[in-house]
C-alpha cells in the first residue's frame, strides 16, 4: 500500500484478518517494513499487522523530524481506524515509540536495542571512522550489524539533517511505559549499549531477555526473539 506524506510516497503493508488486536512493528534506521518479516509471517494468523518503511536514508525531498515520522504513523494508523496497538520494535523504532504513546494506547511493546536514551554529538562521530553512524542494508532488506561514517557524508543535505535532528534528540525521559514491556537485547550492542537494557527495565519494571549477540539479536536470535514475543503475547 501506498501513502503520501511530506511529498514522498511511504511504502506500508497493512494485513487485517479480523481480529481485535492490531501489533504495530517500527523498524530501525535505514530497515524497511520487511525488517520484521519472519515476526510477521509468524503473527498474521492471530493479529492485524502494520508495517511501515520510514524513509531514514533514501533522499526525500524535506529535512524530517522525530515528530514527523510519529506523525507518520498516527495518519496511517487512522485511516485503518486504529488507535490501540501493540508494538514490536527495534533502535530508532524506539524513539517514535516514546513519542506515540502520548497519542495513541499501546497495550504491549517488545523493545530490542531501544535508541534513544542517550544524545549523540554527530559532529564528533564524524571525525572517528570507527564510529556506528548509519545502517546499512544487505540481501532481503535485512540491517547489517556495522555502519561506516563515510555512508552518512555520502546522503544528500537533507538526509543528513534529518539525521543529525534524530540522533540528537533525547527520549531520556519518555522512556516510561504505561503498559507490559518485553525486551531483547545482545549483551555485545556496540550502538545501544546493554547498560541502556538495563536502565529501561528498571524504568518500566519489564522482563529483559538477553544473548551474547549485537545490535541485531533479533536477527541472529531470530526464532529466540520470535518465541519470546509469542509466549508474551500470550500473557
Amino acid at each position: 500500500m501506498n501513502y503520501m506524506f511530506k511529498q514522498e510516497i511511504i511504502d506500508y503493508d497493512f494485513c487485517s484478518t479480523g481480529k481485535d488486536k492490531t501489533i504495530l512493528f517500527l523498524h530501525g534506521w535505514g530497515g524497511d517494513k520487511n525488517s520484521f518479516i519472519s515476526s510477521f509471517k509468524i503473527l498474521k494468523s492471530k493479529y492485524n499487522l502494520l508495517s511501515i518503511t520510514l524513509p531514514t536514508i533514501s533522499a526525500t525531498k524535506e529535512v524530517w523530524n522525530l515528530m514527523d515520522y510519529t506523525n507518520l504513523v498516527l495518519n496511517i494508523l487512522k485511516i485503518h481506524n486504529k488507535n490501540s496497538v501493540i508494538i514490536i520494535c527495534h533502535s530508532f523504532g524506539f524513539r517514535v515509540s516514546c513519542i506515540l504513546k502520548e497519542f495513541i494506547n499501546i497495550e504491549k511493546i517488545v523493545v530490542t536495542a531501544g535508541a534513544g536514551i542517550k544524545k549523540i554529538n554527530i559532529f564528533k562521530q564524524i571525525e572517528n571512522e570507527n564510529n556506528i553512524i548509519l545502517l546499512r542494508q544487505r540481501k532481503y532488506n535485512y540491517l547489517y550489524d556495522k555502519i561506516a561514517s563515510t555512508e552518512f557524508k555520502e546522503l544528500c543535505a537533507k538526509n543528513k539533517q534529518t539525521f543529525k535532528n534524530i540522533v540528537n534528540t533525547n527520549t531520556k525521559n519518555m522512556i516510561k511505559f504505561p503498559c507490559p514491556m518485553l525486551i531483547f537485547w545482545g549483551k555485545k550492542d556496540n550502538a545501544t549499549k546493554y547498560k541502556f537494557a538495563k536502565m529501561i527495565m528498571k524504568k518500566n519494571n519489564a522482563k529483559l531477555i538477553t544473548t551474547n549477540s549485537d545490535h541485531f539479536a533479533y536477527l541472529k536470535e531470530n526464532a529466540l526473539f520470535n518465541n519470546a514475543i509469542i509466549e508474551f503475547l500470550c500473557q
